[in-house]
């Protein structure tokens, strides 16, 4: 009986012992986390925004104004005198490219010109007539499309024409591709016009939202 005891008691200690060992076999490895910042954006004109070859009529009242629509269809105002704009040459719309940098379907915003913007012939002598570009407009993205609070051509042409950003979402490419049309109006109805090339700027500012 006593040599029955010793032997239980040993094989408990062995196992106190075994279990304080695998209680301290553990390790520490130490990882990195990171996050790359990619916000820059690039805008890129496919195409310049041209009203094409134009024929100032003038009838010192009235001043003449077209549209270039976003899908290239040129269209003189309605008359109301003897005004008008002829066109005798190609008229193209706008196109342009967003580059978001970064993977596919990511939002962003394009700001268009709400003020007008005048073209003027840098050859030309003081007191030449000049032009008037606003109304800026777009139609259905060919890359991308329209998202958020803007998700139909129309209510992008609305946010434009009140001077908020259009929404958008990029493409699997990380793109956004969209054509731009505008309105062109002579800026005063007595203005003369030599032949030449008139042209001015304007800005279409991207960002993400």
């Amino acid at each position: 009986m006593h040599t029955k005891y010793l032997f239980k008691l040993c094989l408990a200690l062995i196992g106190v012992t075994f279990a304080a060992g695998a209680a301290q076999a553990q390790t520490t490895e130490t990882f990195t986390a990171t996050a790359t910042v990619a916000s820059s954006l690039t805008i890129t004109e496919n195409t310049p925004l041209s009203f094409g070859n134009l024929v100032v009529i003038q009838d010192g009242t009235n001043a003449p104004s077209a549209v270039l629509s976003a899908a290239g269809t040129f269209a003189t105002a309605a008359q109301i005198g003897t005004e008008n704009l002829v066109q005798t040459g190609t008229p193209t719309p706008g196109n342009f490219t967003v580059d978001a940098g970064v993977a596919s379907f990511v939002n962003l915003q394009v700001e268009f010109p709400n003020v007008a913007t005048i073209l003027t012939n840098g050859a030309a002598p003081p007191g030449n007539g000049t032009f008037e570009v606003d109304t800026f407009t777009v139609a259905a993205p060919t890359a991308g499309g329209f998202t958020g609070t803007t998700t139909t051509a129309g209510a992008c042409n609305t946010a434009i024409a009140g001077g908020t950003p259009c929404q958008f979402i990029t493409s699997a490419a990380g793109i956004i591709t969209f054509p731009l049309g505008a309105t062109i109006t002579v800026a005063d109805a007595t203005d003369t016009f030599i032949d030449g090339t008139y042209s001015g700027d304007f800005d279409l500012i991207a960002s993400f939202y």
